[in-house]
């Protein structure tokens, strides 16, 4: 089984962001201003499995999260698995942790099973339950809006003419990706 590089770490009291690092010495860790609360939380996100053939559903992938004390010892854990349908080569993954008071420390782990095939994640997302969430994408060039993810880590893609134009916007949903508008204009030539 492989992990992929990104390891995410979140203290209940702290937070930071941690590639691969040890939680045995909780003195590692520096301050920062997320500090998630007793409760339940969604997490949630997409993955994509390189394969030869179509799948019915992925099976090389999940998202694990593991929950520590004080001291760093792991108390509690979880894993998810992607389920549902697959859309456009993607499949999301979701499931609800619950944090306790006796948690200090959350890793989150985004993980490959397979040893030689590609796994590939995107928009993840960690959340209270009773909460709600949207995520915007921006071309990092243009600044433009190219996708609007909702509450449920669907998106809505914007496409863009080489004028700057709004050409299309496509919706996914359950039931795959549809085009829910469509503009198209031209200018009269003399």
């Amino acid at each position: 089984m492989k992990k992929i590089a990104l390891l995410l770490t979140i203290l209940i009291s702290q937070c930071m962001v941690a590639q691969n690092q040890n939680l045995s010495n909780p003195d590692d860790y520096t301050n920062s201003s997320l500090m998630p609360e007793v409760g339940q939380y969604l997490i949630n996100g997409w993955v994509k499995e390189a394969v030869s053939s179509q799948q019915i559903s992925y099976n090389e992938s999940r998202i694990s999260v593991y929950l520590y004390n004080d001291t760093g010892v792991l108390v509690d854990q979880y894993h998810f698995s992607p389920s549902g349908k697959i859309i456009d080569q993607w499949q999301k993954i979701e499931g609800i942790i619950m944090v306790q008071s006796h948690h200090k420390y959350i890793s989150i782990e985004l993980e490959n099973l397979s040893n030689n095939k590609q796994v590939f994640f995107d928009d993840i997302r960690m959340f209270p339950v009773s909460g709600n969430m949207k995520s915007f994408v921006y071309d990092q060039e243009t600044l433009k809006l190219m996708a609007e993810l909702d509450e449920n880590n669907y998106a809505t893609f914007y496409e863009y003419d080489q004028e700057g134009g709004l050409i299309r916007v496509k919706k996914e949903t359950e039931k795959g990706v549809f085009t829910i508008q469509e503009t198209r204009s031209s200018n009269v030539k003399q």
